[in-house]
């Protein structure tokens, strides 16, 4: 991995346009802008729109908030540990932990183009032939595929020096930059922090100590 400078970091990021260009250079939100574009493709080729598809879609943009608390605590924060002899130490963990290293490198803040590769098929695949009724299923997956958008962009940008006014995103910055700076125990959540306050993981900052272990995440390689 090349080392990062000023000119690369996006702590030089400062407005909305220059963050917009640098993470549409990226290739996770294309690919994940043309998962959307084939999803609703698919949907529309199965029949037309109704209340059921757009009930439907809101649903795969409410699902995605808890799916990444999940991921990001029982997944992203897991430790190396030893089975049957040997260290399993699986790579989406090692590029978390990268990620606390250096939080401001734009390519360990989007999410590696084998996740979309791996999992967009195996979505769509169960959305075509899975499900009884395709149209409802298809229109999730929509949804699904915006709410993974939202994510892409608000991570990314809450990894600039953007000095939001919106309340939402002032939120965000405020429990992101906990999360990486405080305390790497709290604040899983990525686009919506009533997750974390609902599950017990959005406490007062004032109130919560400091850890030793947020750019390490208590692991020493």
């Amino acid at each position: 991995m090349n080392p990062i400078t000023p000119e690369t970091s996006t702590r030089a990021i400062e407005d909305y346009r220059t963050a917009l260009r640098a993470w549409s250079r990226h290739s996770s939100p294309r690919l994940i802008g043309l998962f959307v574009i084939v999803t609703l493709a698919l949907r529309s080729a199965v029949g037309s729109w109704s209340a059921i598809d757009t009930l439907m879609v809101a649903l795969g943009i409410a699902i995605w908030p808890f799916m990444e608390w999940f991921l990001h605590k029982y997944a992203l924060h897991i430790r190396p540990r030893t089975l049957f002899g040997r260290t399993v130490d699986p790579e989406f963990a090692r590029r978390h932990r990268a990620h606390h290293r250096e939080p401001w490198r734009p390519e360990l803040i989007v999410l590696p183009p084998y996740v979309h590769l791996t999992l967009a098929p195996v979505l769509l695949a169960l959305g075509w032939w899975a499900a009884p009724d395709r149209g409802p299923a298809l229109a999730g997956l929509v949804g699904f595929g915006l709410a993974a958008l939202n994510y892409e962009w608000t991570h990314f940008m809450v990894h600039t020096r953007i000095q939001p006014r919106n309340r939402y995103y002032q939120g965000l910055f405020r429990a992101h930059r906990m999360h990486h700076f405080r305390n790497e125990n709290y604040w899983y959540g990525f686009t919506l922090t009533s997750v974390d306050r609902l599950l017990g993981t959005g406490p007062d900052p004032e109130a919560t100590p400091r850890s030793p272990h947020c750019r390490d995440l208590g692991v020493d390689h």
